[in-house]
């Protein structure tokens, strides 16, 4: 009643407008305030998302690499244990050619006194192997001796 007295049904009627005007002002505020700051956020929290994506993706390539690293390694011990297996089989390879030349020296020159041309050759195929291994001793002169047999069995 008292604001009747002292207002006048206009006066209340401009107040109530006004206030719904201010309260509209303020939604409205409130609103724009709350989607700025949501997209503010949003951009972070995106670049945030972006950010730990890219330390995932980061995380996985370094494991990736571990794993490559790792088998490279296992990789390199395998051609080791391949190359020493490798030398071995060689340097057995160059005894057992070593020991049929002698073999075949001394069956030749001292028991039968000639050599034909099959055998011959075949001696020489070992030989270059031989060469070709590394083999480096007297079975060079033990060669030459082969080589200067007669080719024919001798007359008698």
């Amino acid at each position: 009643m008292e604001l009747l007295d002292n207002y006048s049904i206009q006066q209340i009627l401009g107040f109530t407008i006004v206030l719904a005007f201010a309260i509209k002002g303020c939604v409205n505020f409130y609103d724009w305030a709350y989607a700025r700051l949501k997209q503010i956020f949003q951009k972070e929290t995106d670049e945030q998302c972006e950010k730990n994506q890219l330390d995932e993706k980061l995380n996985q390539l370094g494991e990736q690499l571990n794993q490559v690293m790792e088998a490279q390694d296992k990789l390199e011990q395998n051609i080791d244990n391949l190359q020493a297996r490798i030398q071995v089989l060689t340097e057995s390879d160059k005894d057992d050619i070593k020991a049929f030349i002698v073999k075949e020296h001394h069956f030749f020159c001292y028991t039968r006194k000639w050599i034909d041309d099959y055998s011959l050759e075949s001696v020489e195929k070992r030989y270059v192997h031989y060469k070709e291994e590394g083999g480096n001793s007297f079975v060079h002169t033990l060669m030459e001796e082969l080589r200067a047999l007669p080719k024919q069995p001798p007359t008698e």
